[in-house]
């Protein structure tokens, strides 16, 4: 069906997107703003504090594994409040329910300025428009504990809160 098309084909975007912030990071925008952490919400100096660990497979194939650091640990599968700016992986719809958030504005896909540490994939319940102002989510963080590398963290259950 359409649905299932368009669903493999945002699995697609988001993987390659992920392929790509597993190059290791590009740091040329160091000036970018930062999205602020709410009162009481989550910082990504936290999730940033994980590691990503390349190791190879078989093939010889890098890939990036997470470490994740204790004080992340500790929110595995607990309520989050973050926030960030949106990346949407429809491009042609003016909303969005499943997006990338990063702690700064992205400029393109194959421009990335941080590694897998630096953003979450959200699904949320409700479209949100698209905006390049820092939205402030709540919902559960999913440490995604895949060898394979690509998205470390997720959060499936997204609301919004505000647009700052």
């Amino acid at each position: 069906t359409r649905g299932q098309l368009m669903l493999g084909f945002g699995s697609r975007v988001v993987a390659a997107f992920a392929a790509c912030a597993l190059t290791g990071a590009a740091y040329a925008h160091d000036d970018a703003p930062v999205a602020p952490t709410p009162e009481g919400g989550l910082s990504w100096d936290v999730l940033a504090s994980s590691n990503a660990v390349a190791w190879q497979d078989a093939a010889g194939i890098e890939h990036l594994k997470p470490q994740f650091s204790a004080e992340v640990a500790e929110l595995r599968n607990k309520p989050v409040t973050i926030a960030g700016y949106m990346m949407p992986i429809d491009e042609d719809s003016p909303t969005q329910k499943r997006f990338i958030l990063f702690q700064s504005p992205p400029d393109c896909l194959f421009h990335m300025t941080l590694g897998p540490t630096h953003f979450i994939e959200v699904t949320t319940d409700k479209p949100i428009k698209v905006t390049g102002r820092p939205l402030v989510l709540r919902g559960t963080l999913n440490l995604i504990d895949d060898k394979q590398g690509g998205v470390f963290y997720r959060i499936a259950d997204g609301q919004l809160l505000s647009v700052l």
